[in-house]
């Protein structure tokens, strides 16, 4: 429809309308060309756009879209009153920029009796397109009246002194929803008008709300700025505004200080004056509560759907409101029976988040709950109000990403396809997949949460596809060989299948050999998960590695075998076993020379001047012992041998110079 009005629209600023064009469509919608209602419907709607072009297509037709269509016999078709008042709405879209004076028509208008008169004699009707034509009606008020709230006010009292007449015709019974299921036609009746109460409060509530905050506001805004444009010309002919003042007006901070106070002026309103004692809409909160607060007492499903979605619009005027009634709404939204309120308390709960974030801020727990629903429209509407709130940083998803990141399994593709677009959104922000990673892959691998491991592997192999920085994947590296250490068992093979999907890097393996002592006892025989997915990441470091780093590689999988198929008790620590089994170079069993002054004399052709000195006594055990060689002050440069039985498996000459020589370089 959109798109269709859009296109028509085109069409009609590209050329002039055609009389005749225009009067085919007044025709089809009057009666007088045989047609049917949906192209009556049709007829009016093409007239409201083409005012948007030339206004007085519409405003000069007004009695008779009136008397057609808001009329007598409104009653008999609510979908054509719903789609004339969208129509005559559209007089008012060309007048909505800031610097021309918004188009009202008078109080007394006729329209607006018409408006009136047809919403209340839809009141104590069961017809299910009432509440569609009403909430345009009360937007058609808002936007052309001149006095709306003063209009509304007396349509409400009018609509309750007619449901209460309604109420003592019947012999005084209450309208619950105890009676309309027991088959009683006249119960029925009396629970559909009292929802079309409510749901009128609560439609007047938020247009109200929107009044102030828009059109009040604008016309505040404009008022200000007529104001000093006229002021402006005698100030730029004198120079007596100071420095000080000159500044701020050329950094904007007048306007923007006369900004701040119109929008607490408004808030002040709203907060005070629309729920005062002496408001009308004030009267209708308690009921609203009572019903809400019983809902086994009033369980007709469209009375408890319409009240709940009245309170919620009541708790978007004031925090005040909104904080005396918070816990009630979100028993609603946990505990409501119907799905349809569920819904409807998930997105109320998502508006007041926006609106008073400190409020709701302890409350968000419970709208991420309804994440696992078990309706899957439930779980739909959460995931989209999450969706704009988390993107717009109006709420932080901290411990509760587990919960949207199932949503990328779920049975449901409209779920699956809005939760990946989440992901692929939030990927776009610095850091964030990577900030919530440790925490999704802890909660999911958790026994009590019973994931499915083809589920599980599903949703790490997508989060793990943004993971694209070197220093992103090491630091992954290091936190899940910490979680491996402690890990049970059900744990330890999630966390292996981690580990073989991160992105490989050469600090990736360096982190973790520098983790050997995290992992290294579980990598036996029943940590097979987890020596196959080292195995895995190794082998893809192993592609296009340089020959350096090609060599680490291929140690670092001796030791894995090593450890995997001998134990890690039967591998000496810290040793590279080769193939054979055999000790490395590098680690064989040397024992030192414990410096008991053994002299090496023999060694040196009997030289008894070189010799070794006894050490110094040393109270405490030495942690390596080492000889100590002193020589004569010749310029000879001198070497020290070890004995045959001192010498090691690689024997290593040592060298030593004279001191004269080494005091000359």
């Amino acid at each position: 429809m959109c798109l269709l009005h859009l296109q028509v629209l085109e069409f009609l600023q590209g050329s002039a309308l055609q009389a005749s064009v225009v009067q085919v469509l007044w025709e089809r919608f009057t009666g007088r060309s045989q047609c049917s209602a949906l192209e009556r419907r049709a007829a009016v709607l093409l007239l409201g756009i083409a005012a948007r072009v030339e206004k007085e297509v519409v405003l000069s037709n007004l009695d008779t879209l009136i008397s057609v269509a808001l009329g007598e016999r409104v009653t008999e078709d609510f979908l054509l009153a719903r789609d004339t008042c969208i129509a005559i709405t559209k007089i008012a879209d060309q007048h909505k920029s800031g610097s021309s004076q918004p188009f009202r028509l008078p109080a007394d208008h006729p329209l607006f009796t018409a408006l009136t008169d047809a919403i209340t004699a839809g009141l104590l009707l069961s017809d299910a397109h009432w509440l569609s034509f009403m909430e345009q009606a009360i937007n058609l008020l808002y936007q052309l009246s001149e006095s709306p709230d003063k209009t509304c006010a007396r349509l409400l009292r009018r609509s309750a002194q007619q449901l209460l007449d309604d109420v003592a015709e019947g012999g005084g019974a209450q309208p619950e929803g105890g009676q309309s299921e027991t088959g009683d036609q006249g119960g029925q009746v009396r629970s559909a008008s009292l929802a079309h109460l409510l749901s009128l409060c609560g439609s007047v509530a938020f247009r109200q709300l929107q009044h102030l905050e828009r059109s009040v506001s604008a016309e505040l805004r404009r008022r200000r700025a007529a104001r000093e444009e006229r002021d402006s010309a005698p100030q730029r002919r004198g120079q007596q505004a100071s420095n000080e003042s000159a500044v701020e007006a050329e950094m904007g901070l007048t306007g923007a200080s006369a900004d701040d106070t119109e929008a607490e002026l408004i808030r002040k309103i709203c907060e005070t004056e629309l729920l005062s004692d002496d408001s009308v809409l004030s009267c209708f909160l308690p009921l609203l509560v009572s019903v809400c607060s019983s809902p086994g007492r009033y369980s007709h499903p469209p009375l408890y759907t319409a009240t709940c979605l009245a309170l919620a619009k009541y708790m978007m005027i004031s925090s005040t409101t909104c904080e005396r009634n918070v816990q009630l709404l979100v028993t609603v939204l946990d505990r409501a029976a119907v799905p349809g309120v569920r819904s409807n308390a998930a997105v109320a709960v998502g508006d007041l988040t926006v609106r008073f974030p400190n409020l709701l801020e302890p409350w968000t727990p419970h709208l991420y709950a309804r994440l696992s629903d078990a309706c899957p429209s439930v779980r739909l509407t959460a995931l989209t109000v999450l969706t704009h709130l988390v993107l717009k940083d109006m709420v932080k998803v901290k411990g509760q990403a587990s919960e949207m990141s199932l949503l990328l399994v779920d049975p449901d593709p409209p779920i699956r396809s809005l939760a990946l677009n989440f992901f692929n959104e939030l990927a776009a922000k610095d850091n964030a997949i990577y900030n919530l990673l440790p925490d999704i892959i802890s909660r999911l691998s958790e026994p009590d949460r019973a994931v499915k491991e083809d589920d599980f592997n599903t949703i790490i192999k997508q989060l793990f596809s943004y993971i694209t920085k070197d220093k992103q994947s090491e630091s992954l590296v290091e936190k899940l060989c910490q979680r491996i250490r402690t890990a049970k068992e059900c744990q330890l093979r999630a966390l292996s299948q981690c580990l073989s999907l991160l992105p490989v890097s050469d600090r990736a393996l360096g982190r973790l050999q520098e983790n050997w002592e995290c992992y290294c006892d579980k990598l036996g025989a029943e940590g097979a998960g987890l020596y196959e997915a080292l195995l895995s990441l190794t082998a893809r470091m192993r592609r296009g590695a340089k020959p350096e780093l090609r060599a680490q590689i291929e140690e670092f999988e001796r030791r894995l075998t090593a450890v995997h198929t001998r134990g890690l008790e039967n591998v000496e620590e810290g040793g590279a076993p080769s193939p054979s089994g055999s000790p490395a170079p590098g680690h064989a069993d040397r024992r030192p020379t414990r410096g008991k002054g053994r002299s090496l004399a023999a060694q040196n052709g009997g030289d008894s001047a070189f010799s070794t000195p006894r050490p110094r006594p040393n109270k405490g055990p030495r942690a390596k012992p080492c000889i100590a060689f002193s020589s004569d002050e010749e310029d000879a440069d001198l070497d020290a041998q070890l004995s045959e039985t001192e010498t090691p498996k690689v024997t290593t000459p040592i060298t030593r110079s004279s001191r004269r020589t080494r005091l000359r370089n």
